[in-house]
């Protein structure tokens, strides 16, 4: 128990140390840089995170799940890894100038030169992290991870106040991969294989294939609309939707970004055991939505001030979008978990074929909506959200026999605590007067209301999520004086 806890802590410690250094460096770049230019990386960074997927290949998931991981296998992966990450680099060099025409921004083409690079660069720490993983040396993940998020901010905060605009986003970028391979081969042990080979490669790249094709869809149907927009619209455009999608997905960085790498092992395992895995499923659905579905209440309620204390007021306009984007994250967190279920249960092919299904349908309501502006973006994002969870959960129904009533019906007293949770936030905005230059009181007041809603409702409706938490509020108690 302590080495699990222990794991789990290291686990969060390094997704909020890393989500707070990059949350730092969102804040100040914010007020650096125009919206057109933090729009133009994003069109960018979006063909960089769709090529990244063919770029890895699976070859760390390989790394991490393999049985008999010797030294010739991991130099195959390297060889592996290092094939495809030429290649993609390769195929990002040559298409940079038909993609900066596509978009008649010349810029866009020397952002694509740095990140070609910086594919060219990745597999000397992305493999060694795999390696790390799976001998759980989570303090070295830990220290890779953070270091590289250092070195990335610092390198895109002080080019961008010399005023290299888009371009010191992508440097940045560069910077931080390249502090991730150093510090990892700095971790190297002398088990670990240096120079690879370029033979007996095709045990990894059969494992990479089925896996591979579902994330490119995801990844494609998550990252589209920022392409789309930056065509149909502007860079501008563009802007404003990353502000409001980064926001919205806070949530997933803070919490489930820590909770995934542990889900799909832990389904595993009590599938070996030969133990059902529907109520726990359930149960994951319940304790989460308990956190998800307040957090989206409140930032929705409080979208002004949020964005206005973090951003600034030039970021208004993406306020509106982010509010809609917020019912597309509760709709989504209800089911976040339901392709590890899926691929625990030994049915990888069921989780490909849902995205298979469900992504198109995201991807061509987006590019019909983006004619219409921002607002129809987000509600086509909202839309395609509500059929992947009706998609999603027949293949529940089939998979582990959860269909959406059983979901839906854990679900209820996390609507009731997401009520209670958004009181103190609507009251905030009903009567408290709009400064734009003071943004701070407000906010704070709304999130210490919807703190105090969430966990009243939460002890009154004795839902399991606060069982986890009466040992903490315990230590916070003070015990009465004994009398004499």
């Amino acid at each position: 128990m302590k080495a699990t806890k222990k794991t789990l802590g290291i686990s969060f410690a390094t997704q909020y140390a890393e989500t707070v250094i990059q949350f730092v460096g969102v804040l100040i770049l914010a007020r650096v840089l125009a919206p057109h230019e933090i729009g133009t990386f994003s069109v960018a960074a979006v063909l960089m995170a769709v090529l990244h997927v063919f770029r890895d290949f699976g070859v760390v998931q390989y790394i991490i799940s393999e049985h008999d991981l010797t030294p010739a296998k991991i130099r195959s992966a390297m060889g592996v890894s290092i094939l495809l990450a030429v290649a993609v680099s390769l195929v990002m060099f040559a298409s940079s100038d038909a993609v900066a025409r596509f978009y008649g921004n010349p810029e866009l083409k020397h952002i694509m030169w740095v990140m070609a690079a910086s594919f060219a660069i990745s597999p000397f720490g992305s493999l060694l992290i795999g390696i790390y993983q799976r001998e759980f040396r989570l303090t070295a993940v830990f220290m890779i991870r953070v270091g590289g998020s250092v070195a990335q901010v610092a390198v895109s905060t002080v080019l961008a106040l010399q005023d290299w605009g888009a371009l010191s986003l992508a440097w940045g970028n560069f910077a931080g991969i390249l502090a991730f391979g150093i510090i990892a081969n700095l971790m190297r042990t002398t088990e670990i294989p240096r120079w690879p080979r370029f033979t007996g490669m095709k045990e990894t790249l059969s494992f990479g294939g089925v896996s591979s094709l579902g994330n490119a869809a995801n990844i494609a149907g998550a990252n589209l609309p920022d392409v789309v927009i930056g065509k149909t619209m502007d860079m501008a455009a563009v802007g404003y939707f990353s502000r409001a999608n980064g926001l919205v997905t806070l949530f997933t960085r803070l919490i489930t970004s820590g909770l995934l790498p542990l889900v799909l092992p832990f389904f595993a395992q009590m599938r070996r055991e030969g133990k059902d895995l529907g109520p726990p499923y359930l149960s994951a659905v319940e304790q989460l939505t308990a956190l998800s579905w307040p957090f989206f209440a409140g930032l929705m309620l409080l979208g002004h001030p949020m964005v206005r204390a973090l951003y600034g007021m030039q970021w208004d306009q993406s306020v509106p979008v982010m509010q809609l984007l917020c019912v597309a994250g509760a709709v989504a967190s209800v089911s976040i978990f339901a392709s590890q279920v899926m691929v625990a249960n030994g049915q990888v092919g069921d989780s490909t074929r849902f995205q298979l299904y469900t992504q198109p349908l995201r991807i061509g309501t987006v590019i019909v909506a983006a004619s219409f502006g921002l607002m129809w973006v987000a509600g086509a994002i909202v839309f395609s959200e509500c059929v992947t969870l009706l998609v999603v959960s027949r293949f529940l129904k089939r998979t582990i026999n959860v269909g959406l009533t059983a979901v839906l019906g854990v679900c209820s007293k996390s609507a009731l605590i997401t009520v209670c949770a958004a009181v103190g936030p609507a009251l905030v905005n009903l009567f408290w007067k709009d400064d734009p230059a003071h943004p701070w009181p407000p906010l704070l007041v709304g999130i210490l209301g919807a703190a105090i809603g969430w966990l009243g409702s939460l002890l009154f409706t004795r839902h399991p999520l606060a069982e986890h938490l009466r040992p903490l509020l315990g230590r916070f108690t003070v015990a009465p004086t004994p009398r004499a």
